[in-house]
Order: structure tokens, then sequence, then C-alpha cells
């Protein structure tokens, strides 16, 4: 067998097994019905079917069954037994040995007469009598066409339907109605549309045209297109009359959702259940088991239940019958090869579960083939899962649904377990405990009241920090007990005792371990030994509910109302208000409030009181109830509340759902044990009051799959909305009724239009006509292009098409902004929204009311209106309409008391004259000057082009042809200096009162605005300020500019003055003199320096000029100035200079008055500096001769002028200190070579490749050091070098210099030592030394390396020769004399010692 292979390889799970079996398998499979197995239940339901059809019982029959149990298969083999002819019969009541008495009776009904059988699946969608009536009648007409039989009863609805529809004055009516009033509901149909659907649809698709009808009818009283309850039951007679049926059997399978929507609603099905009273039309409901689905009180559900023969037939799933399809369902791999090893493992996990299989043989009806086709799944997990399904309150768990379901790690369901365990795995079967992820931890909120409260155990057991093989026995015995709880331990196979647990892991990991586990967890008190009498025990969970005495929280409880229930917060973070939410524009639209009998009054007296807060909104009140008497109060509530008329709100009643008893007792229940756990276990208080939530969050799904009642002052007495799509509908016409002309009733559009998420963008979309972003949709049906055909872009729109919506809006805003301008020239763009706000539209703050807005809008931000606040005006473009309609509309989101109303201003014809001279002079686009604060802008931006101020012009006026007076344009030109700067014009004018005046004028002088356009050029600009300057101060700036010769650049000079301070608008001519002054004073400072220091032709040049000879100034300002005299001032203004790098405009006037007073003064200090310096330094001068003086001088850095005091002559201090220092190196390196030939000691070592220090005393080496290191060193310091010199003079070693037996002596005793025995060439050593040691010779002395090189030619030369020399000396010795060397060698030789004492 291959290695590790999971059982996906073996075999996969059949997708297309399990099937819900209906009607279409039955006859896509015609023998299949043949093979149902007609177990107990199934023999019971054909024997009352019998006596049923025998008229010995004039009932109804009702079939019950937990999901998966076969209920389906069962009423269909039911019918194809009435429908089959005899042989067939016979053949299936003698295959299974079934009754012949129960057989011929059988078989005589059927002969007695034609039976006609009607199948119908699902009642999802009967949610009204009318649904009910017009699903019964097609289902008999469709089962009569089946059956080849010709109705001759009468016509059914939908052909009445058809009929009357297509009558021409029937027709024109109901088609005025359907593209009108009911619009929304047909979706846009007109009568034949609706008929061709009439005519081809069918199932749902049909019904819910039929329901639209009925409801048009209903509301319009068209008797002729409704069928009484009452009326179907005579047809139904009619129909088994005049076709002469001996019966009709109505099979409704899946019949359970009926009952959930339309509790409240059996009259018509009870009426239709009593004809089998009179006559032989008999239901044959199919539902999941109906405990719960009624309170056991319920009068409704009492009177109807008496109409179906008793009990009801209840269809379970044999244990058998389970095995098998559990086995069929694994598709084996049909490779031979792996066929092979199946059967191989196959063989293993049978021989392994030997014991559990013979036990489930003992207890059910499966053979042991049966067992083993299903392997891997363990015998007892298979037995559990055939039950545990009917622990479930609805079809979300089943063995089905765990075999087939392949949602992976998700759900852990068969799938999972065949994708990751194999036959080679530890534990190669499914044991009980791998249900539990499937049936509790991923299914919990569906499990009955009481398995859930034992499973729970687990979550508060397992926190005990219990091992995997604890945790999967706690499962395993957690599972058992809740299932044998739930069959009243019946089942002797699922008791948790330790036989059982032992047989549920037989084969596993766990093989005869897992009761010694669990009784382990029993010592740990996890669980407990429960005595069952006899002897017998079993294990189970600590479950101490019973002994807690509760009452008193369950009083507490009590106490809460119905209102704090709703807004309580579930498991899921929803409430049970949640149940009804709004999406798209009706979530804007409404404002929803929540209340039950004890706040009714209260919040719609609140509501009444701040109703003028909704005037674009509808206030519904949903109405909630814990009973059914609570939901009686409402019901009277709500009729009062609008009896009164003050109450301008509708109210939803969804009180048709009410908790209930069953839901309430048992949320009561779970949350007072939760109470009770408060402060003492808080995992437990936690895992009840979960379990209290899920009730309410069952009691919230079954709100929103119920029914509700709308209550509006039109219609007191409700209308029905059998579901929320049906609420939706209802709360459109709403709507519509109050904003006949809303934008969502008009226009299909994507869900966050109704967003206030991009308002800006959706004006500028609309002004732009090109949607993008948020308002772009990739489906034509909702594209606002779709929404606004026949307007978008399309010029004047509403005039070509004013019966479009938006041509209607667009009208009624330009009524509005054409009465604005009429009585004051503007208009509120609040004024605009509160009118859109308000009925017949019913604008909401929302992206759509800002694209239609921008869209109505448009034509007013082109450029030729205005905007204003009342103290700003400017030009309305896109851009600022952006921002207005998006702070209205906020405004309505979050109301601002500092709000500042917004409005669009019409134009004079001055203004547009103002604007149209501009546009012409300046060169400027008109669609840019648009308004007085925006031309402005554009004029500034203008005057930046031209480098001097347009005042300049009037200097050139004379000289210019113009046919303008020139009084005229120079008026024109100071008006338009006063609007680039009002200050020009004095305080009295506005900004607006200048652009008049300029209007006015150019209304007066047509000529003027070309004129103006040919005078405005920087040129000219530049030309009429050189004339300006002829004339100003007798030209003396012009005078100043020839002495210096700078070629005539002053002007550019000025024209950089008017640049660096701000726009050249801001000039007026006072100012402007001001700059041209600034010009003349640098000027002066030019020819003043230029007598001084080299000459510059321009100020910046004399400045750097300046600041560079202050660099050739080698004496700290800081330290000379108390010796300065008259120059200092002068001297501190160059100090300044020289650290900014300029002279700042408020030092130009002062530099100019020094620089004439001092000039002479300056040139001399500059040129004698040392005279100075010896007056600022002369303390640290004081040795020296003037000539060192000079050269200390030269050694001062340039750039000193500006250093602090301290550093300056710190400075001094370290150059004097330096050139001393010098004098000193240089006499002792002096020394030394007069003494040694050499320059240093190093290079002498080097010269004789020997240490100097060799020739020094021992007593004297330290001071040696210092001396050599004084001479080697470059630049040694004061001290070391008075030392040096000190040494010398006494030192003796330099009389050894020249003697070169002295020289080789020193070298043997200070370096070769006692090698020299062997080295006796001295020269030999210095050379092997100087190519074998890196360092210098100079730093031989004391280096390690050194003993070590010697020793190594030591011993070579030793065993050269040197041995037999040591031989022949022992031998020359007598024995006395030998011995006493060796005891002397010994003494200080560790060596030799070692080896005399070990005998070498």
């Amino acid at each position: 067998m291959p290695m590790l292979e999971k059982y996906r390889h073996y075999f996969d799970i059949d997708p297309d097994y399990f099937p819900a079996v209906n009607e279409a398998v039955i006859t896509k499979n015609p023998e299949m019905w043949k093979k149902f197995f007609p177990h107990e239940t199934f023999i019971k339901l054909i024997k009352n079917t019998v006596s049923v059809l025998e008229r010995k019982q004039k009932l109804c029959l009702w079939v019950e069954g937990a999901y998966g149990t076969g209920k389906s298969h069962a009423v269909l083999t039911l019918k194809k037994l009435l429908d089959s002819d005899d042989a067939d019969t016979r053949e299936y009541f003698q295959r299974y040995s079934l009754d012949n008495d129960l057989c011929n009776r059988f078989q005589a009904v059927k002969s007695s007469g034609h039976i006609l059988t009607v199948h119908r699946y699902g009642s999802a969608t009967i949610r009204s009598d009318h649904n009910l009536v017009f699903a019964v009648q097609e289902s008999i007409e469709k089962a009569l066409a089946d059956a080849g039989i010709w109705n001759k009863g009468g016509n059914a609805l939908k052909d009445a339907t058809i009929a009357w529809l297509s009558d021409k004055d029937n027709k024109s009516y109901f088609n005025g109605l359907i593209t009108g009033t009911y619009s929304n509901m047909f979706g846009g149909d007109n009568v034949d549309a609706v008929l061709e659907k009439l005519r081809t649809f069918s199932g749902d698709a049909l019904a819910k045209v039929m329901d639209n009808i009925f409801r048009v009818a209903d509301e319009r009283q068209v008797k002729a297109l409704s069928l009484s309850v009452t009326d179907l039951c005579n047809w139904i007679r009619e129909v088994i009359k005049a076709n002469d049926l001996k019966a009709i059997v109505f099979i409704w399978d899946e019949f359970t959702e009926y009952f959930y929507n339309n509790a409240r609603n059996l009259t018509g099905f009870q009426e239709l259940c009593e004809i089998s009273e009179t006559d032989p039309f008999y239901f044959v409901l199919v539902t999941h088991v109906t405990q719960g689905l009624f309170h056991e009180r319920d009068q409704d559900f009492i009177k109807l239940n008496g109409r179906f023969v008793s009990p009801h037939s209840l269809i379970s799933l044999p244990e058998n019958i389970a095995f098998q399809l559990m086995g069929a369902a694994m598709e084996k791999n049909q490779d031979p090869a792996v066929l092979e090893d199946w059967e191989l493992a196959l063989g293993d996990l049978t021989d392994r579960t030997q014991d559990s299989r013979k036990l489930v043989k003992s207890v059910a009806r499966i053979s042991d083939k049966e067992m083993t086709d299903i392997l891997p799944i363990h015998p007892y997990a298979a037995l559990l899962l055939k039950h545990i399904s009917s622990a479930f309150d609805s079809n979300q768990r089943s063995m089905f649904d765990f075999i087939k379901n392949d949602r992976g790690d998700d759900i852990k369901g068969f799938q999972w377990f065949i994708d990751n365990f194999g036959p080679e795995d530890d534990n190669p079967l499914l044991s009980v405990d791998m249900l539990w992820e499937f049936f509790y931890d991923k299914g919990k909120e569906y499990l009955a009241h009481d398995i859930r409260s034992i499973l729970d155990y687990y979550n508060r057991a397992g926190n005990q920090r219990l091992d995997s093989d604890q945790k999967r026995v706690l499962k395993t015995v957690l599972l058992l007990q809740a299932i044998s709880q739930y069959a009243g331990d019946s089942v002797e196979l699922f008791i948790p005792n330790e036989k059982n647990l032992n047989n549920a892991f037989e084969g596993t990991d766990m093989d005869g371990s897992a009761a010694r586990c669990a009784d382990q967890l029993v010592r740990e008190k996890v669980l407990f030994s429960k005595s069952l009498g006899g002897g017998k025990f079993q294990y189970a969970a600590y479950n101490n509910e019973g002994e807690i005495d509760v009452t008193p929280f369950e009083e507490q409880i009590d106490r809460k109302s119905t209102s704090a229930l709703i807004i309580e917060e579930l498991a899921d973070r929803t409430r049970i208000v949640d149940a009804i939410t709004l999406g798209g524009a009706l979530k804007l639209r409404y404002e929803l409030r929540y209340v039950s009998a004890s706040d009714f009054d209260s919040t719609i007296k609140q509501l009444r009181n701040t109703e003028e807060k909704y005037e674009n909104k509808i206030v519904a009140v949903v109405c909630f109830a814990k009973d059914d008497a609570e939901s009686v109060v409402i019901g009277k509530k709500i009729r009062d509340a609008l009896a009164d008329g003050s109450y301008h709100m509708i109210f939803i009643d969804a009180t048709r759902t009410p908790f209930g008893a069953d839901g309430y007792g048992t949320y009561r229940h779970d949350m007072a044990l939760s109470m009770s756990q408060q402060g003492k276990d808080g995992a437990l208080a936690t895992q009840y009051a979960n379990n209290a939530k899920d009730s309410l969050k069952k009691w919230k799904n079954r709100i929103a799959a119920g029914e509700f009642i709308v209550h509006t002052a039109e219609k007191r007495d409700g209308e029905r909305a059998t579901s929320l799509d049906a609420l939706y509908v209802i709360l459109s016409e709403v709507n519509k009724k109050k904003f006949p002309e809303c934008l969502e009733g008009a226009y299909n559009v994507i869900a966050n239009m109704y967003t206030p998420s991009s308002l800006k963008q959706g004006v500028e979309c609309a002004f732009n006509e090109k949607t993008a972003g948020t308002f772009l949709s990739g489906s034509p049906a909702t594209k606002l292009e779709t929404a606004l055909d026949g307007a978008w872009k399309v010029p004047e729109y509403w005039k070509s098409k004013p019966h479009l919506l938006i041509s209607k809006i667009k009208i009624r805003v330009d009524e509005i902004i054409n009465e604005g301008f009429t009585n004051g020239g503007r208009v509120s763009i609040k004024k605009v929204y509160d009118v859109l706000k308000a009925t017949p539209y019913g604008f909401m703050p929302c992206n759509l009311t800002a694209f239609i807005m921008g869209f109505v809008l448009k034509e007013y931000a082109t450029g030729t209106y205005s905007w204003s606040d009342g103290l700003t005006n400017d030009i309305l473009n896109v851009s600022k309409l952006k921002e207005m309609v998006d702070e209205v509309i906020r405004l309505e989101i979050t109301p601002n008391p500092r709000y500042k109303d917004k409005y669009i201003v019409a134009m004079t014809s001055e203004e547009k004259a103002f604007n149209e001279i501009t546009s012409v002079a300046f060169g400027i686009p008109l669609n840019m000057c648009t308004s007085v604060p925006n031309t402005r802008e554009r004029i500034r931006g203008k005057m930046k082009e031209y480098s001097f101020p347009i005042w300049t012009l009037k200097y050139i006026l004379d000289s210019s042809t113009t046919k303008t007076d020139k009084s005229v344009l120079s008026e024109i030109i100071e008006l338009f200096c006063g609007i680039a700067n009002s200050n020009n014009m004095g305080s009295s004018k506005t900004d607006s009162d200048i652009a008049m005046a300029i209007g006015k004028l150019s209304i007066e002088n047509p000529e003027a605005a070309v004129d103006l356009k040919s005078l405005l050029s920087k040129e000219n600009c530049t030309n009429g300020m050189l004339k300006y300057l002829t004339t100003f101060d007798d030209g003396i700036l012009v005078s100043l500019a020839e002495e210096i010769g700078d070629g005539g650049q002053y002007i550019n000079v000025l024209r950089k003055k008017f640049d660096a301070d701000a726009a050249n608008w801001v000039w007026n001519i006072e100012t402007a003199q001001q700059k041209i002054r600034e010009v003349i004073l640098e000027y002066t400072i030019i020819v003043e320096s230029n007598k001084v220091i080299s000459k510059s032709i321009s100020y910046d040049a004399t400045i750097r000029e300046w600041c560079d000879k202050c660099g050739y100034i080698r004496i700290s300002y800081a330290a000379a100035k108390n010796y300065l005299d008259e120059l200092g001032p002068f001297l501190n203004l160059l100090h300044s200079m020289k650290k900014a790098g300029t002279l700042l405009d408020s030092q130009k006037k002062t530099f100019l008055d020094l620089l004439r007073a001092n000039a002479e003064t300056f040139r001399s200090f500059y040129n004698n500096q040392v005279d100075m310096f010896k007056r600022v330094c002369g303390y640290y001068l004081d040795k020296l001769s003037d000539d060192e003086i000079k050269e200390v001088f030269s050694t001062i850095p340039s750039g000193s002028f500006t250093y602090e005091k301290a550093d300056y002559l710190n400075t001094v201090e370290s150059k004097v200190k330096s050139y001393m220092e010098g004098l000193k190196s240089a006499k002792l390196k002096k020394l030394w070579k007069d003494k040694t030939g050499t320059d240093s000691p190093r290079e002498w070592s080097k010269k004789h490749k020997m240490p100097i220090l060799c020739l020094i005393p021992d007593a004297e080496v330290a001071k040696a050091k210092l001396a050599f290191g004084a001479v080697n060193r470059a630049k040694a310091d004061e001290t070391s070098i008075d030392k040096a010199i000190e040494y010398f003079a006494s030192a003796t070693f330099f009389d050894l210099l020249t003697d070169d037996a002295a020289l080789d002596k020193a070298f043997r005793d200070g370096i070769i030592k006692s090698y020299a025995v062997m080295l006796t060439d001295i020269q030999s050593v210095k050379d092997y030394l100087d190519s074998h040691i890196g360092a210098d010779p100079y730093d031989w002395f004391g280096l390690p390396e050194i003993d070590k090189k010697l020793r190594q030619m030591a011993e070579a030369k030793y065993n050269q020769g040197g041995c037999e020399r040591a031989l022949a000396k022992i031998d020359e010795m007598d024995i006395a004399d030998v011995k006493k060397y060796l005891k002397d060698l010994i003494k200080d030789n560790m060596i030799v010692g070692m080896e005399i004492i070990k005998g070498n």
C-alpha cells in the first residue's frame, strides 16, 4: 500500500448524491420510488391515506419530520402509488411484504374512481390569501393538464385575468393605473407587457405578477380581478364534480414557511381544509417538526389542527437507510491498483472496529456490509450522525450536510477529514469527537436549547488546561450525554458509560484508554460519575442549573420593558431593531423610531413636538411586542394616534411577530442563570448570556422573515406587507405620495448617490456633464446620464423638454433666482436648497442632490454672475459653486450657528465695462475678468510684468499718440493704480467704487481701452521711470551713475528695489521716491568707497570689496576696540559688515558719514597694523625683538578681524609659543647633529644596525628614552626639549660612538646576551636581525621577538658544531668537577633538574 496517502486518494464524495428528492428527481428516475423502504411511519401514512380516501376520516393529512429524514421521498412515493397502475402498486406492496389487506384496500379505493394527485413544492412566497388562492388553483390546473384532463369546470383566475385585461375598455383603465400611481410596482410595464408575462411566466415569477394585480384590484375594488377563498372552494368543488373525480389529493411539500409567514392569517387556509368535510379534496402537508411552530394554546392552530388526522405522520429515517446513503455517497477510485490498496486499508479498518460494529448491529437493523461501507466513519460516529440532526431547530446541520459540505477548515466536515487523514494515520477513523466542530463550534446557534445547555459545558470545563486526549474524551461524553438525553435515554449505545466510551474510541489511537481518561476527568472534577441504579453509572457533565433558584432574577427580568429588549446588543453587535433596516433613498428619507407599548406615547409626542426638523423626511414609528397582549395594546394606540390627527407620521406594526411565550421563556431562564453566575463564574455567566441573546437573535430573524402592517393617515386600518421587500415597496409609495416629484421616484441610481460622501465632486460632474469617481456606474440602468436623458448635454433642455423632472426643477430654480435678482440683485443658495427640500421635491442631503443642484445651477457658474457673502464679492465659477452647494447641504447634516449665507449676484453695466476695459488693456481673457475681486487679482498679476508702477506712463503721455484725451487716460491710470492698491486712493473709496468709476469712464470713452493697451508695456513703464528720474532731485542719481561709470545699470538697480519688497502695484509716487533715494544713497557710498578701496561700479561689489579688505586685517576688533580712538566707530561698523556679509539699510547713512570722516585714518591704520598689534598684544610679545614680532604677526591667520577677544589672544599666545618652541627644537637638533653626525637617534640606530639604547647605563635608560624621543619627534614640547638638553650635557655615551670595540661589546651585552657563546660574529647577527625583524633597529631594545630570533640562530649554530665542543669540554673535566658543575647548574636551571629527576 502506498504510504501516507489521504482518504481522498481512495474515494471522493459524489457531488450529486443526497439530492433534495422532489418531483423532478422522481420523474428523471421513474423507478426510484420503488426503492423507497416502507418503514413503519410510512405504512401508517398509507393507512391514513386509505382511511381518508374511503371517507372514513373526512380530514386532511399532515406529514412532518426533521431535515433529511426522507419526508419528500415518502410523499412522492405515496403520489406514485396513487398514480401508478395496479400491477406496479401490488408489486411494491409484495416486494416489501406489506399487509395484503392494506394492499387490497388501497387498490379498491384507487379503482373506485380517478384520483387527481397534485404536487407543489415550497411556500415561502405565499404571504396572503391572494397568493394562496392563485397557488392552489394554478397547481390544480397543471395537474389536470399533466393527467390529460380537459377541465370542464370554471375558468382559472389567470385565464380570467388575461380575458379581462384584453378587453379594450378594461385595458385602457388598468393601463392608466399601472403607468401612473402604480408605476413603481410594475417597473414601468404597460398592460401589453403584463399580458405577455402572464402568458409566458410560471412559478414564482408568475405569482409575483399576479400578486401585484391583486393588490391593485383590492385597492381599486376591481372584483373581476380577484378570487376569494370561498370562490376557490366553490371552483374546486366544481372541478371535482364536472370532471367526475374520485378525489383531489393536494401534496404540498416544504409548507413550513407558510406558517411562519401567515401565523396570524390562517382563516383562508382553514376554509380550504374544511372542504374535506363535504367534498373529497385533501391536503397532504409536509413540514418540519411542528413542535414549537405554534404556541400550544394558539386557538387558530388548535382549530386548524382539528382538520387533520391525528396524530400527524412523523417520518423518521431508519438507521439502515442512513448508513446506506452515507456509504453510497463515497465514490471509490476505480483505478485497479488503488482499489487493491483500498481493500487492504479497509481490512485494517474492519479489524479495528469489530466490537463496536457488533454493538451497533445489535441495537439497529444495520448489516455488517452497511457498516463497513461507511468506514472510515466509526460505527458509533455514524449512528450518532444519523440522530444528531434531529436536535437542530432547522435544516442548518444534518447528516447529509456533514458528508457533502466541502468548506474545509471553516467547517471541518467529512470532506475536511478525508483531505487531512488517511489509513496510515495514528487515528485513521472519524470518531465521535470529530463531530464536535461541525455540530457545536460551527452550529451551536441552531441547536435545541436542552442539547446546547449540555454541550456548552465544554467551554467552561475546557478552560482547565486539559490535554488533547482529555478534550476528545470530554467532547465524546458530552455529545453522547446530549443525544442520549434528547432520545430520553432510550438508546443504550448513547449512554456515556465505560463500555460505550471505550467502544466509541475502538480502533483509534485511544483504543482501550478512553474510560481511564474519563476516570481521570472525574477525579479532577471535570466530569462526575452519575449513578443509574443497579450498580450502573454514566459519565456526566456537572450541571447545577436545577440547584439554582433563579426566581428573583426572573422577576427582575420580567420588569424589563420590551423597549429594552429590542435595543439589547446581541452577540453579533446587532439588535432586534436591526431586523428592519432601510437602504438607499429609503434610509435617508425615513426617520425611524423603535418603540413598544411602554414608550409608544412618549416617543410620538416628542416626535410631534420636533416635527419641523423633518421637513424633507418621513417619520416612521416601528412597533414591537413581547406577546399577543402587547400586540393588541399597540394596535389600539396606533388607531388612537391616527384618529387624533396631529401626529404626522406613519406606523410600521411588527407586532405580528411577537417574541412569544416560548422564546421569551427561554431568554428569561438563560438570562436569569447568567445573572446568578455574575461574580461567581464569569465564563459561565457569559455562556448563559450568549444563549439568551441567541433567543433574541431568533426573534430578530423571525421578524425579518415575517409580515408587517403599515398604518398611514390615508390607510388607518393598515396595509399588509408580507415581507421586507413588500414593506420597502409600501414605504416607497408613501414617499411618492408625500414628495411626488422626488428624485428617487424618477431616477434609478446607484446606492451611494444617497450618501453625502462626495458632494463637491457631484457638482463638478454635473457642471462638466461628465461623470467620474463616485458618480460613475457600470450599469446602463443606473447611469446618471440615463437618468437625465433628454437633458444631458442638451442646451436649454428645460425649454425643449419641459415635461422632464429635471426641467421642472430647473424652471423652479430659475424662478427663485430671477425673483431674487428683481428684488435685491441677489438670491441665497440656502433659499434655493430650502425650496428644493420642501414638497413636491423633497431633496435630501446626499450626493444625488449635489449633482442635481450642480446641473440646474451650472448656467450661473460660467463667469457671468458673481457670488457674495455680504463682504466679499467674486466671480461665481464651478469651484465656488461646489463650495456653496457642499456647505449648504452639510448644514442640514450638521447645523452650524456660524454659517454665513452665500448669494448668487447679478452684474451691473459699469462692472461689465470695467471687466471689458481691463481685458483689452491688460490682455487678460474676458472669461477671467468676471468680478471686481477676481479682476483686481488679474490686474495685479499683469502689473508684476511691467517692473515699474504704471503711473510712470503719465510722464511719457505727452510724447505718445492717443485717440483719447490724455487727461482722461491719466485719470484711468490713476484709478487702475487705486484698484490695485486702494491705499493709493485713500480710505474713502472701496474697490467696487473705483471699478465703477473706471467702467463709467470706459463707457464714456470707448477708445480708452485700445489706447491703454498700446501704452501698457514693460518698455513704456521703464521709459516712464527714466523720464521721471531726470526730474527727481535735479537728476542726482543719473549724475552719480555717470561718475561711477555704471553704463546705465542704475535703472535695473531701481527695478530690483521695486521687485524685492512687494509687487509694483503697491507703489505710489511717495513710496517710489523713497526707493529712489535708497539707490542714490548706495551710489554715493560707491563713489566715496572708490576713494579708499579698489574701485567698483556696483553697490554689491563695493560691499564685497570692503569685506575682502577686512579679511586682511589681522587684529581682532574685539581685542583692539579700546585702542582705536576716533577710528573705533568706523571699524565697529566694518566689523558688523564683515560678520553679516552685508550692510543693513539702517546702517547705510551712518556708514557713509563715517567713511567720509575716517578715510585717511583708516588707510594709515590698515597699512601699519604691526604697531597696533604691539599695543594690543604687548604682554605676549614681551621677550621678542621687533623682527621676531613681525615674524609672529605674519603667522596670525586672515579673518582674525572678527575673532572674539579671548579667541584672538589665545591664538596669539599659541603662535608665540610655537615660535619659541621652534627656536629651542632647532637648537636641540643642531646639538645632536654636531655630536653624532646623524639627524636623530633613530637614524643613528638604523645606520649602525643596533639600538642606541644599548650604550646607555641601566640607571639612565628612562631619561635617555625621553631625550631621544624629543630629538626623534618633528615637534616636541618645550619641557621635553629642556630636559633633553640637560641630559645630553652630562651624558657619557657620546664618547663610545666612535669606539667600534665598545659598540660591539654594548651590542653583545645588551642584545645577544647569553647566546654570545654561540653567536660570536657580531656583524652577521646584526645583518640577520635587520633582515628578519620588521621593527627599526632603534626599537630592538627590549623587543621579545629579538630573543626568539637569537635563540633560533644559536640553536642552528649549536647543532652545526657547538655540541661537539661541549662534549669535548666535558671529556676534559674530571668527575668531581662535572658533578659540581651539574649541582650548580640545576640550582638555576629547572629544565635540567626535571630531566635528572625523570631519569632521562
